[in-house]
């Protein structure tokens, strides 16, 4: 019995076949798992950083939180301080004002005597004035002139402006002056004197000729003549200018301004406000 050598040739192609199937199966297989095993590491690589993201947001959050916090105790110190501040600073004000009644004031100096100033310097001080009266003379019971600085606290120094004023005392830079104020009426300027045209200047001359020539075309009247022209031109119905046009024409015809012309124009009720294009 013999076999066809197609039939072996066909066995050989199946089998090879077989084989070349089966590897390609394996191929993809393998495939599959390596994409799989890709993902898988993407996918825990997606989730560390979500989790470091995460865990980044938190720690921002947190500090967040911690500098409101400490914001609102440093907002709190720092109202208890302005409010600290302004009581003392009220409190040295109301010292500097009733300091005429406490015993180191009034044993020193009589309060009647004393002048709030308030700055540069608190008080000024009148020695012995409280003993004027009115038959008193200034000889009979010298005035000593004492400028007086009021310290609440032991350890306060004097500023610069309040050291200046001190130093000018010392120096002896102090005087007296009266200034008299003239509060009568201020008697009334006389007529400035017209000049003689001949002793005018030749732009002096040149500003008057175009002033008088502004005061004649500003007030010169209207004749019967210009109205009547003025009202033909208007209607002219033949005129193919527009209503701006025809203001601007009578304008230079008139020698006036535009509003002049339009003013003339409502006087008699000669419509123009429509004349804009």
């Amino acid at each position: 019995m013999t076999i066809e050598p197609t039939f072996v040739w066909a066995i050989i192609m199946t089998i090879t076949l077989g084989i070349v199937v089966v590897i390609l199966l394996s191929l993809k297989k393998k495939h599959d798992q390596d994409i799989r095993d890709k993902e898988n590491e993407i996918n825990e690589i997606h989730h560390t950083i979500e989790i470091e993201r995460l865990e980044q947001l938190s720690k921002i959050e947190k500090e967040r939180v911690e500098q409101q916090e400490q914001l609102k105790v440093t907002v709190i110190e720092e109202r208890k301080d302005a409010i600290g501040s302004s009581r003392n600073t009220i409190k040295g004000k109301i010292g500097e004002q009733m300091s005429p009644l406490f015993p180191e004031f009034y044993s020193k100096y009589e309060p009647s005597d004393a002048r709030f100033l308030g700055s540069p310097i608190d008080y000024i001080i009148f020695k012995h004035m409280s003993e004027y009266d009115r038959k008193t003379k200034a000889e009979d019971v010298p005035i000593d002139v004492v400028l007086v600085e009021v310290k609440s606290a032991k350890k306060t120094g004097l500023s610069e402006k309040e050291k200046a004023v001190r130093i000018a005392v010392e120096e002896g830079r102090v005087s007296f002056d009266v200034v008299r104020l003239n509060i009568e009426p201020q008697k009334e300027s006389e007529p400035k004197e017209k000049r003689d045209p001949e002793e005018l200047t030749e732009n002096e001359k040149k500003r008057n000729d175009r002033y008088k020539k502004f005061m004649e075309v500003k007030f010169r009247k209207w004749t019967e003549s210009d109205d009547e022209y003025l009202k033909t031109f208007w209607n002219n119905n033949s005129n193919s200018q527009s209503r701006f046009e025809k203001i601007e024409e009578l304008s230079k015809k008139f020698d006036r301004s535009k509003g002049a012309i339009a003013s003339r124009l409502a006087r008699y009720e000669l419509e123009w406000k429509k004349s804009k294009k």
